[in-house]
């Protein structure tokens, strides 16, 4: 199966959310938040940007001064758990590439960033979810719905509370 920074993201945030992503099911684009998050993603370090495809992934790279970094812009920092992860997994298919990078969380709204890395610890985290992913998209059913504080501005909300 494939598995795609975003799948990583959702599988932190809601393994639900995932497994209406995984089948394809089309979430509101017209969500006030989506668009928002396109906008700022494509204004953000526009200069230096290169779009960079690594199997299904697909990274936002800058290289200063010598280094690769991955940059992962987000609209806030509410769901800042989940984005580290979706970084991690961004540095984690660069490292088994040979690339040694480091990763920026931005917060272009909020005027912050975060520097994020991988440990050991993370890449065990990972393989794990990995598998963890794969159980998930394979389900007949979506797993049960669970009352988070993020549902009411999530994409898919009314696939689980309407």
């Amino acid at each position: 199966m494939r598995i795609t920074g975003v799948m990583v993201q959702y599988y932190f945030t809601c393994k639900r959310e995932l497994w209406f992503f995984s089948r394809n099911l089309n979430f509101d684009f017209e969500n006030d938040d989506m668009l928002i998050g396109r906008l700022i993603h494509g204004e953000s370090y526009e200069r230096d940007w290169k779009e960079v495809f690594l199997g299904d992934a697909r990274l936002d790279v800058v290289k200063r001064r010598g280094k690769v970094r991955v940059i992962e812009v987000k609209k806030s920092s509410k769901l800042e758990e989940p984005a580290k992860w979706q970084l991690k997994y961004y540095l984690y298919l660069l490292r088994n590439a040979g690339v040694k990078a480091e990763g920026i969380l931005s917060y272009p709204e909020e005027g912050k960033s975060e520097r994020v890395e991988l440990s050991e610890g993370d890449v065990e985290t990972l393989e794990k979810a990995f598998e963890d992913i794969e159980r998930v998209m394979s389900l007949d059913k979506p797993p049960k719905a669970e009352k988070k504080p993020y549902c009411r501005r999530c994409a898919y909300r009314d696939f689980c509370w309407v």
